[in-house]
């Protein structure tokens, strides 16, 4: 592993770490008064909440809960399971973030053919780490981030689309590369399985797609002008 990808990867995880710990203590430790009680309980015992529905999150939330069942007989514990796990999403999407930025101030500073010096590495993790601190504790993601709702696993998936996306945009065009577009949009798919706020991201991806495929910014004759 290079300096670049170690020093990336310290990165997110720090920006996972720190923002895990702040949830964890700030996580509602039994139901919020909206959804959420719906949520926890259809996690629970795996029933059906209001329309279009949640599969995929009850299947994830229903690990959380028995978890909370083997190490517990503190029925509160069962949301408070469910609550982490939103914080667990929004963790990971806050680490997603500091990684795509990477990959952009990469692209910024050096291009797609080139690697970032040590003094370039440390300027873009930084960026990253300010950007996914950033997402992480603004006002609407930690709300969502301590409660047993949707939206925190729906911006874990939306945030995973748009870093797949970002990876393939950032590597070179090979067919090697195209597993990464494959993949943002298996994970946009998966993600209509808790909601649908992924779908956004596709025309971002038509953009990228479109700018690396067509008009690469480097090849582009205004730059010389």
């Amino acid at each position: 592993m290079n300096q670049e990808k170690r020093f990336s990867l310290i990165t997110g995880w720090i920006v996972f770490a720190i923002a895990m710990v702040v949830y964890f203590f700030s996580a509602e430790r039994t139901g919020s008064l909206w959804d959420c009680g719906e949520f926890v309980l259809g996690a629970y015992k795996l029933q059906v909440v209001h329309p279009p529905g949640a599969p995929l999150f009850l299947l994830i939330g229903r690990l959380f809960t028995w978890v909370a069942d083997m190490l517990s007989n503190d029925k509160a514990n069962i949301a408070f399971a469910v609550n982490l796990m939103s914080g667990a999403c929004t963790a990971l999407a806050a680490a997603l973030v500091a990684w795509t930025t990477i990959i952009f101030a990469r692209l910024s500073l050096v291009g797609r053919d080139e690697s970032m010096n040590r003094e370039q590495t440390l300027v873009a993790c930084g960026a990253g780490l300010a950007a996914g601190l950033a997402t992480a504790f603004c006002t609407s993601i930690w709300f969502s981030a301590v409660e047993g709702e949707v939206y925190a696993m729906s911006t874990m998936f939306t945030t995973l689309t748009v870093w797949a996306a970002a990876r393939w945009y950032g590597m070179e065009d090979t067919p090697e590369a195209d597993k990464w577009i494959i993949f943002a949009i298996y994970a946009a798919g998966l993600s209509i399985g808790v909601h649908l706020l992924s779908l956004l991201v596709f025309p971002a991806m038509g953009l990228l797609y479109y700018f690396k495929k067509y008009n690469d910014l480097k090849n582009n004759p205004l730059d010389s002008a």
